[in-house]
C-alpha cells in the first residue's frame, strides 16, 4: 500500500484540502463511455480509500455525486472503512458535503440512503467554504471531485495536495467523452506549481505525492 504511515499537515487559519485522482499516461480521468471505468488498478482503488479515510469531510462536485454517491456514502459506512479511520486516529463517520448551485430531484434522490446519514448540499460560493468547513471543525478535507470542483478550488488557492496514480494505459480522446484532473478553466502557466513530495512504484503504476504551491 503506498503512502504508509501517513502524516498530513495541520494547518493553522483553515482546513487542509487534499485530492487522489487516477489517470492515464495521456491524462484522462475519466471516459464518458461504458467499459472506461476504472482507470487503475485494485491496488489504486484501495490506496483511494484509504486516503479518504483520513478525512474529517469530503466533497463532491454534483455531477461526481450523481455518479458515484452512493458508492461513497455505502463505503465511509462499511466495517472496512471504519477500522481504516480508528488505525488512523479518525472518531466518526466523515460528512459528505456536494458543492453545487443548482441542485435538483436527481442529486436529492441519490443522497438518499438507508444509514440515517445526511449528506450536505453547498450552494454558496467557494469564498464562503473555509467558514462553513472551520465551524464544522474540520481539519483535513478530501476533494473527490469532479474536475470543475479541482478548477474552483485551484483558483481559489485552496487545494493544498496531489495524490496522483498514474496507470499504464493511454485513452485518447474523441467527440469530447474525455475528461481530465481539472475542467472548465484555463490557468496561468505559471498560476500553480508542484512540488514533488513523494514517488512509489507498484507493478506497474507510479503514485505521485505533490505539494501545491501558489
Amino acid at each position: 500500500m503506498p503512502y504508509k504511515n501517513l502524516s498530513l499537515p495541520k494547518l493553522a487559519n483553515r482546513p487542509f484540502f487534499y485530492t487522489s485522482f487516477a489517470q492515464t499516461i495521456d491524462g484522462k480521468v475519466y471516459i464518458n463511455k461504458k467499459g472506461y471505468w476504472p482507470i487503475a488498478s485494485k491496488t489504486d482503488y484501495e490506496t483511494f480509500t484509504y486516503l479518504r479515510s483520513y478525512a474529517d469531510v469530503i466533497i463532491d462536485g454534483k455531477n461526481t455525486a450523481i455518479r458515484f454517491a452512493k458508492y461513497t456514502i455505502d463505503t465511509i459506512h462499511s466495517d472496512e472503512f471504519k477500522k481504516l479511520r480508528e488505525k488512523n486516529g479518525k472518531v466518526g463517520t466523515p460528512k459528505y458535503l456536494v458543492l453545487t448551485k443548482h441542485p435538483d430531484e436527481t442529486l436529492t434522490k441519490i443522497l438518499e440512503n438507508p444509514y440515517e446519514y445526511n449528506p450536505t448540499i453547498f450552494q454558496k460560493e467557494i469564498s464562503e467554504l473555509v467558514e462553513y468547513l472551520k465551524g464544522k471543525n474540520a481539519k483535513a478535507v478530501f476533494v473527490d471531485g469532479g474536475p470543475h470542483v479541482i478548477a474552483s478550488l485551484l483558483r481559489a488557492k485552496l487545494l493544498d495536495e496531489f495524490f496522483i496514480t498514474i496507470s499504464p494505459r493511454i485513452f485518447g480522446n474523441t467527440e469530447n467523452l474525455a475528461i481530465t484532473m481539472v475542467e472548465g478553466l484555463l490557468l496561468e502557466p505559471d498560476e500553480v506549481k508542484l512540488e514533488l513530495l513523494s514517488t512509489e512504484i507498484v507493478e506497474n503504476e507510479l503514485y505521485l505525492r505533490y505539494k501545491v504551491i501558489y
